[in-house]
């Protein structure tokens, strides 16, 4: 999440999304759906072609079972930050899949959103919204993104407790540590949550998750 004056938005430039590999054993049951669904649903999350196939149930149906508390989490750390007037500001929103975090922003003020994502189903769904200036249809490569210097920048991630997520973890918050060293940006905070995402096959019944958030140097 990236705001930056509105007086000069700066220029996107999309990235090859080429060369994925689609998840054949993945179906999406039509349908009315169960709260197993859902949840087979966030853990099969792999590639954009999932989320294409996943858009339709994405917002009406699955996140409702599920509880997920991600965007609220998002807005209202984001908005601890914010120096400036929301309606000022330009969000680029990265992995903005259908606009879940725009909605709550814009709830709050915010007006200026542009959309990034990998997937061209929930960028369809994002359009809906009627929240953004323009969507692109991108992945995340080596390039550097379009940040100004003091621009804000939020993470938002479930903390699963996997054996893969546990190494991704660690690659994570070193790769953090040594943007920080570099002086590339310097963290604000880091907040745990109690509550990212429902899940009753946990100990507490839920995920709980990180909010980092970082300001450009």
């Amino acid at each position: 999440m990236f705001p930056l004056p509105v007086s000069s938005p700066p220029p996107l430039c999309p990235f090859p999304h080429s060369g994925l590999v689609l998840n054949q054993d993945f179906k999406m049951p039509h349908g009315s759906r169960s709260l197993q669904d859902a949840r087979d649903a966030f853990k099969a999350c792999k590639n954009p072609q999932h989320y294409n196939q996943w858009a339709e149930t994405y917002n009406t149906q699955d996140h409702d079972m599920m509880d997920y508390m991600a965007p609220a989490h998002t807005a209202q750390t984001l908005m601890k930050h914010v120096r400036h007037s929301p309606d000022q500001s330009l969000v680029l929103d990265v992995a903005c899949g259908s606009g879940l975090v725009a909605k709550m922003l814009s709830s709050l003020g915010f007006r200026h959103f542009v959309g990034v994502d990998g997937s061209a189903a929930m960028l369809e769904e994002a359009r809906k919204t009627a929240l953004y200036q323009n969507v692109l249809l991108a992945l995340l490569g080596t390039q550097a993104l379009p940040v100004d210097a003091g621009g804000l920048v939020v993470l938002t991630r479930g903390n699963y407790q996997r054996p893969d997520h546990f190494s991704y973890t660690q690659d994570l918050h070193s790769e953090l540590r040594s943007m920080e060293q570099e002086g590339l940006w310097k963290c604000l905070e880091l907040r745990q949550v109690e509550h990212y995402l429902s899940d009753p096959h946990q100990p507490q019944g839920v995920i709980q998750g990180s909010v980092y958030i970082y300001q450009k140097c």
